[in-house]
């Protein structure tokens, strides 16, 4: 049997990236007009990026077993999310970070196994990160992959995609966290 895992919705491609404070100014200054610039294409690198497809009231999932629909319950899909963390970097040496992209690309994400011999939704596990802290909006879930019986989909297809908008980068201040952080631990301690 082949079975099908859709999402329709919006896409993702985020980056949360250290920056200088020099490029933390630059971009403050320029806004959106950074992302013109050729050599800021490092957002879309390294390890704190993520491409996927973002989960929000709008979002439909559809699961279907040789094209026939079945019933599955969505909220399975955010039970296991990754919560992606400002504070990791608050250890660091860095001051700033930069958080760009764009998360409003209207399109499909289609994940097909074949050989499925029977199906149970709680299979189904997904790779969910979670950028509520952030893009400061709760519940701001991104599905990088899915498996089902703990295997990778035999095709990954993106599918009707309809154009983004970058959005407006933003710069997190590490050492207002690191002073905020501080003063929580000192209030938690004296009480």
């Amino acid at each position: 049997m082949t079975l099908s895992f859709e999402i329709h919705g919006q896409c993702c491609d985020l980056a949360l990236h250290p920056v200088s404070e020099q490029t933390a100014k630059k971009i403050n200054k320029k806004g959106s007009s950074i992302y013109k610039e050729k050599y800021m294409n490092w957002w879309r690198a390294g390890k704190t990026t993520t491409c996927g497809m973002r989960l929000d009231k709008n979002t439909l999932v559809r699961v279907t077993l040789d094209g026939k629909n079945l019933e599955f319950d969505a909220s399975l899909i955010t039970r296991n999310s990754q919560e992606i963390r400002r504070s990791m970097y608050l250890g660091s040496k860095a001051k700033y970070l930069a958080v760009m992209g764009y998360d409003d690309e209207v399109c499909s994400c289609v994940w097909t196994w074949e050989h499925v011999s029977s199906f149970a939704p709680d299979r189904f596990s997904f790779f969910v990160q979670q950028w509520d802290r952030i893009m400061g909006i709760p519940g701001y879930y991104v599905v990088d992959n899915v498996l089902f019986n703990e295997r990778f989909a035999d095709s990954h297809n993106w599918c009707e995609s309809k154009g983004f908008n970058l959005i407006q980068p933003k710069i997190i201040d590490l050492d207002a966290l690191r002073a905020q952080r501080a003063k929580t631990i000192l209030q938690t301690a004296g009480a």
